[in-house]
């Protein structure tokens, strides 16, 4: 019988071999573990309750991407991302020679031509941009080791991002062990985090990778605590989202520089010497950041800071288009240059950090996102009026870890709000931060609430 060729569908139709026998097996095994780690540390450790809880959320939320792209949307980029991985998996266990020479070798025309119809081709649109291709090769082991199934892969993507989320949890209640629903809500359970960030797509990995990245830098620069494995996580997850999503590491680099220093300062037990010391801070920082990106862009060509001004005002232009059914926002134009990029920063952040607002929602996914976003709005005005605006700097600056997540939220709020005027992008963008934002408010409406105070 001839083998059965391999063509890119853009959907699946229904369910394999794999996903009817190997995926059962695969669940009970990940389930066992995630069991077995929780009841293991429970004892000493009482936040592992929230393990598998969250183990389990990113697993649903993993089957319920697949489905809802299989049978609702019938295709789009996450499963261009499968098919092209698997047709590297499928030349990998047919011809592992011409496999290592295309996986090895930058995108080409005769690497394409590598494929053929028994293995199906990479798409070309993906093969041909970097930034994509490198995630395909990234994909590649786990839609084998996944049976070439969408459904296990996905999952099992899912399964291993989770140690992101779950080192980030770990870190947040290592600072405020009081605060652990908090954590736990704002980390691992947050509903658009949970859906985007399990799906086979770049949000996946790239939360997971500055999860990592923020955990890393904690232990190793911060508390000192890590040993070389955490350096060996900062550089290796810091190169991932690099190579991933390079404005991500771009916005949080700023909040970075500014924690390093502050958490330094912070040690000072005069507040009058310690408050004394942030502008001089806040200053070295800016600056310092300013260089770091000028030269971080430059290096990476397109995210030279120049091109990036030029490319946010037509991208944020052309996702207003008739094209995009109503799913839209408009900020105003954008004059592209720093003075009219900083006009804009208060639209911009707002509608990074809150919309699409409820009544703008029009569908299922814009609903739900809405929702979130109305919560988090009442939750940031509920602490801004305790706080009276401007007390929130003081609980900040009293606190070096809420102040990285802060800045860096606003920074990339503001970054995908100038630069993004589509509902469905925006949503998938603001995963990266969201957790974190959210977070810090749920702590920060904690620690300013009556019952708090008076313990």
């Amino acid at each position: 019988m001839e083998d059965e060729l391999i063509i890119n569908k853009g959907y699946l139709d229904d369910l394999g071999v794999a996903d009817l026998v190997a995926l059962p097996i695969y669940l009970m095994v990940i389930i066992f573990i995630g069991r077995n780690i929780r009841n293991n540390n429970i004892e000493l450790k009482p936040y592992f309750k929230y393990f598998t809880l969250g183990l389990y959320a990113k697993i649903f939320g993993a089957i319920a991407f697949c489905f809802v792209y299989t049978y609702y949307y019938k295709g789009g980029d996450t499963i261009a991302y499968y098919e092209s991985s698997r047709a590297f998996a499928n030349l990998l266990t047919e011809r592992p020679g011409d496999f290592a020479d295309v996986y090895f070798s930058p995108s080409s025309t005769n690497g394409l031509n590598t494929f053929s119809y028994r293995t199906g081709y990479p798409w070309a649109y993906m093969y041909f941009e970097d930034r994509t291709l490198f995630l395909i090769k990234f994909l590649t082991p786990i839609v084998l080791v996944g049976f070439k199934s969408y459904l296990l892969s996905t999952i099992l993507l899912s399964v291993i991002s989770f140690s992101g989320l779950w080192q980030a949890f770990k870190l947040m209640i290592r600072y405020y062990p009081q605060f652990t629903k908090e954590c736990a809500i704002g980390i691992l359970f947050m509903p658009t985090a949970v859906f985007w960030g399990s799906g086979m797509l770049k949000d996946n990995v790239t939360l997971s990778g500055i999860c990592w990245f923020i955990v890393a830098f904690e232990r190793f620069f911060i508390s000192k605590n890590g040993g070389k494995k955490f350096l060996a996580a900062f550089l290796i997850s810091g190169y991932l989202v690099l190579m991933i999503k390079p404005y991500i590491i771009m916005t949080a680099f700023p909040g970075i520089i500014i924690w390093l220093f502050y958490s330094r300062i912070y040690k000072i037990k005069n507040p009058f010497l310690r408050y004394s010391f942030i502008p001089f801070i806040m200053a070295i920082s800016v600056f310092g950041g300013y260089i770091v990106l000028a030269q971080l862009g430059d290096r990476l060509g397109k995210f030279s800071l120049d091109k990036l001004m030029e490319t946010a005002t037509v991208s944020q232009e052309d996702l207003k288009r008739d094209y995009y059914q109503g799913n839209s926002f408009d900020i105003g134009t954008i004059d592209p240059t720093i003075q009219g990029f900083l006009e804009k920063s208060p639209q911009a952040t707002l509608a990074g950090l809150y919309r699409p607002f409820l009544w703008e929602s029009k569908n299922v996914g814009m609903i739900l996102s809405g929702l979130e976003n109305f919560f988090l709005l009442v939750v940031s005005l509920v602490v801004m009026i305790r706080l009276k605006i401007f007390g929130l700097f003081k609980y900040l600056f009293d606190n070096p870890l809420l102040l990285f997540l802060f800045l860096y939220s606003i920074l990339f709020a503001y970054s995908i709000g100038i630069s993004t005027s589509n509902f469905g992008a925006l949503i998938r963008f603001k995963i990266a931060y969201a957790p974190f934002f959210a977070t810090a408010f749920l702590i920060l409406y904690r620690m300013t609430s009556k019952k708090y105070k008076n313990r």
